[in-house]
């Protein structure tokens, strides 16, 4: 009977070695790859958003610069065009005024001089003088008002303007009386008519010169309207001129809709304030409307000129902003349609990633599965082997004693049978446990969805690829951490800490320990692994201590990092008290613990203090006594001194 039983343990344990971790791995590979998926769809959606955020946010930035340049251009232009229109106003009145100084001084010496006569050649000189398209000429009136000589207007000559106003109100004369009475010269602002339109005034700007001999002031002015006008064409050539790298532009409406500005130039000179949308709005009048009243501003709305016709969609944002000075919306926009190509094509590049990457777990599964077959068969034989010698020895134990003796010998086949499975059961927890590790990583970035990287999920499938290889050797690599493979690269301190944290969270979140960080993101290049490996000997450590304090009294552990020339300083304090001071020189030696045996070996800061030096930096620990949120602690601080590149 206990022959038979044996034999039917020998048949079970024998198929679970051999099939039992293989169907575990079909199973936990098809989970990851649907997890996998499953998160790649979630990754993609927020990925469009965030697409799709970025897109509107950097063109609303482009097109908004691009319209506030033209903007300022249109402004300098507009007022280095006045500052030449005074240049020029002014240097007419001055050559006016050097012509009347000179005939003065010229008659002023004959013997017949006379005023009156001097006062007719000074007309007969200026009434001739025409500039600014023969809308610009000379104009002469005494301080009291009296026209004396007006080129352009004649009959109005000998007449006095002292109680004259303009369309505005402007008493001419009698301000140029008290501006002219403080200073020589000055410009100024009035309104007149044109010649041939008597009942209409415009705006001038002029410029006035006392002649203080005669008592009387020369001038001359321009009309605005005029000048403003040749501005204006000529800004929009410049920018009419202008070639922008696609799909850039700039568009300009004045307030009645005349287009100004436009890339398709067939639309400029044409009014498109009744022009309509396919969905039948007055889209320009909208964007004056807005203009008016916000002055400048975002709309959204569906074009109706599409600057490329391979656009299937016409739906657009653009920037309004007025320049109120001379009526005109300026505005440029973006095509919706543009970002609709780049999500398409982000959507192609995802499920191209996502095949390449379940492709490779699929390999590296049949890879792993065809080992362990290997593995499970090998063992599985060993473990024929084993029960084939029991059996021959119990078979052989059995015909040669007693009843009594069989019974011994079956129980002491039977206690070596179950260490002999205890030592087979251990050997198989170390990779089982890591793919369970692994299995759990995945679940735990299931659950927290934002917490899924494609870098994790690699890590995992890494994890599963090296379970085997740390069949044998993961005491080893504990026992002699500086001879395992590991390869030196790039990483961050700060995800060091985390990963740390993460490893010990719910040791300290079961003993109430409050970790306070304050981590620099810094990169280091070395071994993440190791240091991962010395922080946590010192968590742990801490931990052990701080456990030792009652459940009431707060349980802190403060970790900081700060740069110190080419050097990163990482600095670890608890409140625990700190450590006695005739065993705080100890703590590094090889074997030294306070520790019960069945607590501690002494290895782990001795590790910690091999591995810092094996970086070539160092580990310092030392009591301290500091004050947190008012209250003061004391306990142990451990530093470790870095370089950036370990």
């Amino acid at each position: 009977m206990i022959l038979t039983k044996l034999l039917n343990d020998e048949k079970n344990l024998t198929s679970f070695v051999k099939y039992g971790a293989i169907s575990f791995l079909i199973i936990f590979s098809f989970s990851i790859m649907e997890i996998f998926i499953h998160q790649k769809n979630v990754d993609l959606e927020n990925d469009i958003k965030q697409l799709k955020e970025k897109y509107i946010e950097q063109n609303k930035i482009k097109v908004e610069n691009l319209v506030n340049s033209i903007y300022e251009i249109i402004n300098i232009e507009k007022k280095t065009e006045n500052e030449n229109l005074k240049k020029q106003i002014k240097q007419q009145v001055y050559q006016a005024y050097a012509i009347v100084n000179s005939i003065y001084n010229e008659n002023i010496k004959k013997p017949n001089y006379s005023k009156e006569e001097t006062i007719n050649l000074i007309k007969v000189a200026l009434r001739n003088i025409r500039f600014s398209n023969e809308l610009g000429y000379i104009f002469i009136y005494e301080m009291n008002g009296t026209n004396i000589l007006n080129a352009q207007f004649p009959e109005i000559e000998g007449k006095n303007f002292w109680e004259y106003k303009d369309s505005k109100g402007i008493s001419l004369l009698k301000e140029m009386n008290v501006i002219l009475n403080n200073k020589d010269e000055t410009f100024y602002e009035w309104y007149w008519r044109k010649p041939y339109e008597k009942d209409r005034e415009y705006k001038k700007i002029g410029f006035f010169k006392k002649f203080e001999t005669y008592d009387i002031f020369i001038g001359t002015g321009d009309y605005l309207v005029d000048y403003e006008k040749q501005i204006k064409e000529k800004i929009l050539h410049k920018i009419n001129s202008i070639k922008f790298k696609k799909p850039d532009h700039i568009f300009i409406y004045d307030l009645k809709g005349l287009c100004l500005v436009n890339p398709k130039k067939e639309l400029i000179g044409i009014n498109r304030y009744n022009v309509k949308n396919k969905d039948g709005n007055h889209l320009l009048r909208d964007m004056i409307d807005y203009s008016k009243k916000n002055k400048e501003g975002f709309i959204r709305y569906k074009a109706s000129v599409k600057l490329n016709e391979n656009l299937k969609s016409n739906e657009k944002i653009s920037f309004l902003k007025l320049f109120e000075d001379w009526g005109w919306v300026i505005g440029s926009g973006f095509y919706l349609e543009e970002l609709n190509a780049e999500i398409e094509e982000k959507r192609l590049s995802l499920e191209k990633s996502t095949e390449k990457t379940i492709n490779k777990i699929i390999i590296i599964s049949l890879l792993i599965t065809f080992i362990l077959i290997l593995s499970s068969f090998y063992v599985s034989k060993l473990i024929e082997n084993i029960f084939t010698n029991y059996k021959i020895q119990i078979q052989k134990e059995m015909s040669n004693v007693l009843e009594k003796e069989k019974l011994l010998i079956q129980q002491s086949k039977m206690a070596s049978m179950g260490e002999m499975i205890g030592n087979i059961a251990h050997q198989w927890k170390q990779p089982l446990n890591l793919i369970s590790l692994s299995n759990g990583l995945m679940r735990m970035n299931q659950d927290e969805k934002d917490f899924s990287t494609k870098k994790e999920i690699d890590e995992a499938i890494d994890n599963i690829d090296n379970s085997v290889k740390h069949l044998s050797d993961t005491i080893d690599d504990f026992r002699s951490f500086f001879k395992p493979y590991k390869e030196e690269q790039y990483f961050n301190l700060q995800d060091t800490f985390d990963k740390t944290c993460k490893l010990i969270n719910s040791q300290f979140k079961n003993n109430n320990i409050k970790v306070i960080k304050e981590i620099l993101n810094i990169e280091l290049f070395g071994y993440q692994n190791e240091l991962l490996q010395v922080l946590i000997n010192i968590f742990k450590n801490a931990k052990d201590e701080l456990i030792k304090k009652g459940s009431d009294e707060n349980r802190l552990l403060f970790i900081t990092t700060k740069r110190e020339k080419n050097k990163i300083i990482i600095k670890i304090k608890d409140n625990a008290g700190g450590i006695p001071r005739d065993i705080i020189d100890k703590v590094f030696k090889a074997y030294f613990t306070t520790k019960n045996d069945n607590e501690g070996t002494g290895i782990g800061l001795h590790m910690c203090k091999q591995i810092i030096e094996k970086m070539h930096g160092e580990i310092l620990v030392s009591n301290v006594t500091y004050t947190y949120k008012g209250e003061s602690y004391a306990g142990a601080e451990f530093t470790i001194s870095l370089p950036k590149k370990i």
